[in-house]
Parts: C-alpha cells; structure tokens; sequence
C-alpha cells in the first residue's frame, strides 16, 4: 500500500494514498507498544496530542508508533478500525482515490474535561471527535450539573427572601 505523510487541513500531518485503494481493503495496522490506560493517564497527563488507541474492553491502549497514527479524524470517513484477532487494522469503507487523505471516525470515549474538537469540514461534522453515546452521556451531565446549579440558586435565593421578609 502507497501511503505518504504530509501536511493536512484537518490536523497537522495527515497519511495520504498514493494509489488507490478498493472498498473493504486493510489500509494499514495500527501500531504501537500496548500499555494499560492508565499507565497512559499518566503518561500523557499533560500533553495536547497522543495517539493512543483503545482496544478489546478500553483497558489497554495501543501508544501509536507508525504511519496509522497519522490518519486524522472525519465525521464522514473513508476509512473504519476494525479489531482482527488483539490487532486493529485501518479498512477502506468505499472506494478511494490516489492522492485522497485517509480518514476515520475516532468515536472517542472517556476524555474527561476536554473537548475535543473537530475539524474535518464535512458537512454532517458533529464539531467534536467524540461518539454520539459519548455525546449524549456529556450532555446528561451537563443538564444534571445545570439542574443542580439552579436548585442551589433557587435555595439560596429562597433563603435571602426570607431573611427580608423578618
């Protein structure tokens, strides 16, 4: 497979077909020492950028070495992970052409306070990397946090009132 790095819009560097590459064919496997997650928190605690790939049950991490760690984040991709006997491969999900960047969906999960943003530019972009349950998870949160908020204010304001009105 004719793969290149070079400087992409998405991200920094992104990997690049020189050739083109059918629907359903291994691209490229993900590589990497395999670490537990969180040897990695710690790791990469304070660093912007890592390039880490869960696998199996999200308790091990694959700490991308290769040109796979390339590949940049779309919400519409040419490309899907795929999980093949403890190793994951890169697939074409569609025909794609010589010269086009090589893309996947990260469908990230467990980013704490971050929020990673998107930049793909495609038209269905969901403005973030993160997968739609972990969107709607965040969001739950978020209302709940909202809902407490509002019934400290509501206490506290309920509270004052009755000061003023001995």
């Amino acid at each position: 497979m004719g793969l290149i790095i070079r400087s992409s819009a998405i991200h920094a560097a992104g990997c690049y077909t020189t050739q083109p590459i059918a629907k359903g064919a291994l691209v490229v496997e993900y590589t990497g020492p395999r670490i537990h997650k969180d040897q990695a928190d710690i790791k990469y605690e304070n660093s912007f950028v890592t390039y880490l790939f869960g696998i199996g049950d999200g308790t091990t991490v694959i700490d991308g070495h290769g040109t796979a760690m390339f590949i940049n984040h779309s919400c519409n991709p040419n490309c899907e992970t795929e999980e093949i006997d403890g190793r994951v491969w890169i697939t074409a999900i569609r025909e794609i052409a010589a010269g086009e960047e090589l893309t996947y969906d990260y469908n990230l999960y467990d980013g704490e306070e971050d929020e990673a943003h998107c930049n793909c530019g495609a038209r269905s972009c969901r403005r973030t990397m993160y997968a739609p349950e972990e969107i709607k998870q965040r969001q739950r949160i978020a209302a709940r946090k909202s809902a407490a908020r509002k019934r400290k204010v509501a206490k506290t304001l309920e509270k004052s009132e009755r000061r003023r009105s001995r």
